[in-house]
């Protein structure tokens, strides 16, 4: 297969993943006195990360109750527990526009309805992170489907280029010249189409490795978060996979719309004798996509709870 065909994605491996979940992180009070400390206590009550210097402090200072553990104990959320526009720790979830929100977004959600905090809804998140994890495995099957298409085009691409040479070549013993010459420009114009349309298959194929990388990298962190997570993580993580799966969803949906197959075909006149005057101009190459175009794709999320 030419070097331009479609490419097999390379994922990382769980542990690999696992050891960046687990990451050492700088202690936050020593961060607010600009002074960098590697953290390796964690209050599950504050959501914050502590040196042993800082922890007596802490249980002295902040009222409340502080369940304290080590940091091998603690998931590591790579950022997705804080607000990016703040930089603070997510503690509430607003209903009415499905956002979770830090102690500044807050502010602006003051007037909604319902606005909860992170701590009193999130301790019943677990039978849901399964369903969505049952999500995101169909939809890397999806994927997988998506990317056995691609390949199956190209190779139905490659073989039909090669099946039209061989007519070609069987016109060019009877009209020597002009028909090798055409065989020539055919040519060029369809290893150009088809050039044309791997480039689309690649960037097809090379979207639904993209998706099956998000997906892989999600499923390992499904992993940490069920066995290490605070309610609190796994309730913020829960809202995440809601909307990656939603954006997954939509982009494999979109592609299953427009299955096709493609091949490279050409027309010819049968009578060729009269047509010799005419030079090398006569052959006419064509690409001809087959399929079944899908008006509606069932909701994946849907059939979860179905």
């Amino acid at each position: 297969m030419a070097s331009a065909g479609l490419n097999d994605s390379n994922r990382g491996s769980a542990s690999d993943f696992l050891e960046d979940c687990t990451a050492t992180q700088t202690c936050e009070p020593c961060m607010k006195t600009n002074t960098s400390k590697a953290a390796t206590l964690f209050c599950k009550d504050c959501q914050e990360l502590l040196c042993e210097t800082c922890r007596n402090p802490h249980i002295a200072y902040k009222s409340g109750n502080h369940d304290i553990v080590t940091q091998e104990n603690v998931v590591g959320m790579k950022g997705m527990d804080r607000c990016k526009e703040h930089g603070m720790l997510f503690e509430f979830f607003c209903e009415d526009h499905s956002k979770l929100c830090c102690p500044t977004c807050v502010f602006t959600h003051r007037r909604c309805e319902e606005l909860n905090e992170i701590s009193s809804i999130s301790l019943q998140v677990g039978a849901e992170l399964d369903n969505w994890k049952q999500c995101l495995l169909m939809l890397e099957s999806d994927a997988d489907a998506n990317m056995i298409d691609c390949k199956q085009s190209e190779k139905q691409l490659n073989e039909s280029i090669i099946d039209i040479s061989k007519e070609v070549d069987d016109l060019g013993d009877r009209l020597i010249k002009q028909i090798e010459e055409a065989k020539r420009d055919f040519l060029t114009q369809a290893h150009a189409l088809k050039c044309e349309e791997v480039k689309r298959l690649n960037d097809r194929h090379d979207l639904n490795t993209k998706i099956k990388d998000e997906i892989f990298e999600t499923l390992q962190f499904f992993l940490a978060i069920s066995k290490k997570g605070t309610f609190q993580q796994k309730y913020i993580f829960l809202k995440q996979i809601e909307e990656k799966c939603k954006k997954v969803e939509s982009e494999i949906n979109e592609q299953r719309t427009t299955q096709v197959s493609t091949k490279v075909t050409f027309s010819y006149p049968r009578e060729l004798s009269p047509l010799l005057g005419m030079g090398n101009n006569f052959f006419k190459v064509n690409l001809e996509r087959s399929g079944t175009i899908l008006k509606c794709i069932p909701s994946r999320r849907s059939l979860l709870y179905l």
